[in-house]
């Protein structure tokens, strides 16, 4: 580690439904008008309890701690801060970084933070942890934010002390862009540029739904790594993949920059399968003066961008980042909130499908499991030869 540290210690964060995700989505999905919806607006679990219910965190005066925070969310954000205590981010998402001090974290779905905190010397006083628990979602208008708090406990019985409680504005907070890599890697030089823009329509029910590829992402009657690995020359075409994908075929060891544009209020978290990527810069993008809303500011990384797994973008922002295509496989790249991933707010990286094929085939046990579930394991994404998608549902795109 960056920094030496005596302990460590796991918080987790995790939003917390009394329902399925299958019987809350069928809900969403049987209803004449969406916006009948009534709420469904999650509490949040600490470390798997309920969140005023966690049990204290214990500090000895003068150890320095190494503070694991993940979110295991879905759906919410989560802010957590402990008065009186500054943290130094020292990971984010398995990534070394450069200690960056903040007064304390905002992990949106998915994220994952090691912070250290250093314990004061005298055990007097008692402090009170604070979490945060919201979101934009059309489930959360009106219930939103939730407040939690907890003891960090230097001694039984001794009383708490109270800390001015300042604005969020006059608090530091970690940044994409703020963030350095501990190894000091500096930008990649680009061999090709993805622009992926998310455009929000109306489909069926008056339901809002939002793209992130060209179409709706939709699983494929085959599994497109099946197809990647036994198409051939054409696993190099992304048409065999079908629409539904949102395939994009990436070259081995070339240096991919994606940029994810939001033109939308809605804030969202996007998760890399199979890659970490480097955050290089982020900016305004489209009017947010549709909703009231300042532009957000442009920020550029500095000589060493942070790799993470898992990258905020906000309402009105683009983020660029980058990554080497060095890992053949077929990876997704989705929003981190269920309902959007459900949605199909979603696209597929095919890399090096053809070193693919060199390297790996289907393991048997793969094959014999998807004919248990009558899945089919050859042929294009419809289970056709060629280019014959014929029996795959119809793509929605947006002007559908």
């Amino acid at each position: 580690p960056v920094i030496d540290y005596d302990e460590e210690l796991i918080m987790t964060f995790e939003d917390w439904f009394t329902t399925e995700f299958a019987v809350r989505q069928a809900y969403i999905d049987s209803l004449e008008d969406i916006r009948t919806l009534t709420s469904n607006f999650p509490k949040a679990l600490i470390n798997g309890y309920d969140g005023n219910k966690t049990a204290p965190i214990t500090f000895v005066p003068g150890k320095k701690y190494r503070l694991r925070v993940i979110s295991m969310s879905v759906n919410n954000w989560f802010k957590f801060r402990i008065p009186g205590h500054k943290m130094t981010i020292i990971e984010a998402d398995g990534v070394e970084s450069m200690p960056l001090e903040v007064d304390g974290l905002i992990l949106g779905p998915g994220q994952r933070y090691s912070a250290i905190v250093t314990a004061h010397d005298s055990a007097q006083f008692n402090y009170i942890y604070n979490v945060t628990s919201y979101s934009q979602t059309l489930f959360s208008q009106g219930l939103i934010p939730l407040m939690y708090t907890g003891l960090i406990n230097y001694r039984d019985g001794a009383p708490v002390k109270t800390i001015p409680a300042p604005s969020d504005e006059h608090l530091v907070w970690p940044e994409e862009t703020a963030m350095q890599v501990a190894d000091k890697q500096v930008p990649l030089p680009v061999d090709r540029r993805i622009e992926l823009t998310m455009k929000k329509f109306t489909h069926t029910h008056h339901q809002h739904q939002t793209t992130l590829g060209n179409t709706l992402y939709k699983p494929v009657l085959v599994p497109t790594l099946y197809t990647a690995l036994l198409m051939g020359d054409l696993a190099a075409n992304s048409s065999v993949y079908g629409p539904q994908t949102n395939a994009y075929i990436l070259k081995h060891l070339e240096v991919v920059e994606i940029v994810i544009n939001n033109p939308e209020l809605e804030d969202h978290t996007f998760h890399f399968h199979g890659h970490n990527v480097q955050v290089i810069e982020t900016g305004p993008y489209g009017n947010s003066s549709t909703e009231n809303r300042e532009p957000v500011a442009h920020k550029v990384s500095g000589p060493w961008p942070m790799w993470r797994d898992t990258i905020q973008v906000h309402g009105f922002e683009f983020i660029r980042v980058r990554f080497r295509a060095d890992n053949p496989g077929v990876w997704f790249l989705h929003c981190h909130l269920a309902w959007h991933e459900y949605n199909g707010v979603a696209v597929v990286f095919v890399e090096a499908p053809g070193v693919l094929q060199q390297r790996q085939s289907v393991p048997k046990e793969m094959v014999e499991m998807c004919k248990r579930q009558g899945i089919p394991t050859q042929g294009n994404g419809a289970g056709n030869q060629g280019f014959d998608l014929s029996g795959l549902p119809p793509a929605v795109y947006p002007s559908s």
